[in-house]
């Protein structure tokens, strides 16, 4: 899933509040995912959000989930829905970076 580019301009980031910013959206989205499916299920979870700043700031989300059993959710949906929210919860973040 590829968003669509959102111009909201970036704050001057250092490459320590890059990989900051990449842990806490990993944080986020994990927390997103044990908030719709039953953590005990959960064989294991990989979440990985990666920033790279050029002149663009790029965001490449990677979630993985396997369960130990089915409990009856659907897995894409919930994946895709967590990669939104962290994508919404990264340009969230930037414009409070921006305005500090």
């Amino acid at each position: 899933m590829s968003p669509t580019p959102t111009e909201i301009g970036l704050p001057c980031l250092n490459d320590q509040q890059i990989e900051n910013l990449a842990e806490e959206c990993e944080d986020e989205i994990t927390n997103f995912i044990l908030g719709k499916v039953p953590k005990k299920s959960i064989a294991e979870i990989s979440v990985s959000c990666i920033l790279e700043l050029d002149e663009e700031l790029s965001v490449d989300v990677q979630l993985d989930l396997e369960q130990s059993y089915d409990t009856g959710h659907q897995l894409d949906e919930i994946l895709d829905a967590a990669t939104k929210f962290g994508t919404e919860w990264l340009e969230k973040r930037l414009k409070e970076m921006k305005t500090d």
